[in-house]
């Protein structure tokens, strides 16, 4: 199909891996063809329609992961889609479990949007002094905007009458796409949660390990997807030893997940930072979880954007103008253009979009 104007995108979805870029596109419900990006932005983007939100989504270059190959590709976006005020980083992330407290599994799905505290701390960015590693950079809250939606939706959560995961209708967009249904099926491999003592004997499969090493909790429905809102852990090492998660989690201890692209991306890209739980951030980390932790948390992803409020696109004139679920706007609209100016945290320029008009930066704001 082919694509509305470039202006009347207003919602950016954020992924690093390709499995996460095929979760995310399974929840749109248009897909739209390309359109011309500007100069100076090298990204490539998908780009289509949630509800009643024209989005992009977009990543890094294959291969590429981590804070600063984030953050670059992250803050150009806005040259060729100057009205994106939304944006979400969707994909998955090691567990931090606080057993029974916060029972975090496999599949579920941390939201970084705690109630007290930073929804994102950079945990391996400060200092070292005399008493120990002081972290030293705070990261921006995600917009006010997004923070509500979050509490609407665990509103919804609580006030439902039928048992049925408000994630499953998402998730089931799944089977539609025959190379994708897997992605919406819980794995063949067991969640198990091993003592903190005991490290993975390399050759062997955790299916095989002995159950004294291991958590003993209560059952759970399987199709269920518990949600978490909590602050989440960003750095640019994959976190793949207990000793070091048990020694954080006790300094952060909001914190419910590790992950390695927010931190590069807040500051240039505010966002609401969503993640499916993938592994337990120990040395038992396999992939058998990613798909399907990838598919909650772009199922999560969709049910925000269902409850987000339909964007206003200010007009030079002053006027707005609500952009159609096709992108189409009204004939005095389509004659208007804007200039913007970017300005980027790893830049020290002036960046411009490419339209004419008045400037206004509605990025992130709420």
């Amino acid at each position: 199909m082919d694509p509305p104007p470039a202006d009347t995108f207003t919602v950016g979805l954020v992924y690093v891996k390709p499995l996460e870029m095929l979760a995310i596109g399974a929840m749109l419900d248009v897909r739209y063809g390309s359109v011309a990006t500007a100069h100076g932005d090298l990204n490539d983007y998908i780009l289509g329609r949630i509800g009643d939100h024209n989005v992009v989504m977009v990543g890094p270059a294959r291969g590429d992961q981590g804070t600063v190959a984030t953050a670059q590709f992250a803050a150009t976006i806005r040259l060729t889609f100057p009205n994106i005020t939304v944006g979400l980083l969707v994909g998955i992330g090691g567990g931090i479990t606080r057993y029974p407290v916060h029972d975090v599994r496999l599949g579920d799905v941390v939201v970084g949007a705690p109630e007290t505290g930073p929804a994102v701390v950079q945990y391996d960015l400060g200092k070292r002094t005399a008493t120990g590693f002081e972290v030293t950079r705070s990261v921006a809250q995600p917009p006010a905007l997004l923070r509500k939606v979050v509490s609407k939706i665990q509103a919804n959560i609580w006030l439902q009458i039928e048992e049925e995961d408000i994630l499953a209708s998402h998730l089931a967009r799944l089977s539609k796409f025959p190379r994708l249904q897997a992605y919406g099926l819980r794995p063949w491999a067991p969640d198990r949660l091993f003592h903190s003592a005991y490290a993975h004997e390399p050759g062997t499969d955790c299916a095989t390990h002995d159950v004294q090493f291991e958590h003993v909790r209560a059952p759970r429905k399987p199709d269920h997807i518990a949600i978490h809102y909590s602050t989440i852990l960003s750095g640019s090492t994959l976190m793949k030893s207990s000793e070091d998660r048990d020694r954080l989690a006790q300094e952060y201890s909001g914190a419910l997940c590790f992950e390695m692209e927010a931190a590069g991306l807040m500051d240039v890209f505010p966002c609401l930072v969503i993640r499916g739980i993938s592994d337990y951030s120990d040395s038992h980390k396999n992939d058998a979880w990613q798909n399907y932790a990838a598919a909650t948390a772009a199922s999560y992803a969709r049910e925000i954007l269902m409850n987000l409020p339909k964007q206003i696109i200010p007009s030079p004139s002053g006027t707005q103008n609500p952009v159609k679920a096709d992108g189409t706007k009204s004939p005095s609209d389509a004659r208007d253009r804007h200039h913007y100016a970017v300005f980027s945290g790893n830049n020290s320029g002036l960046q411009l979009a490419h339209n004419e008009g008045s400037m206004t930066n509605h990025f992130g704001r709420g």
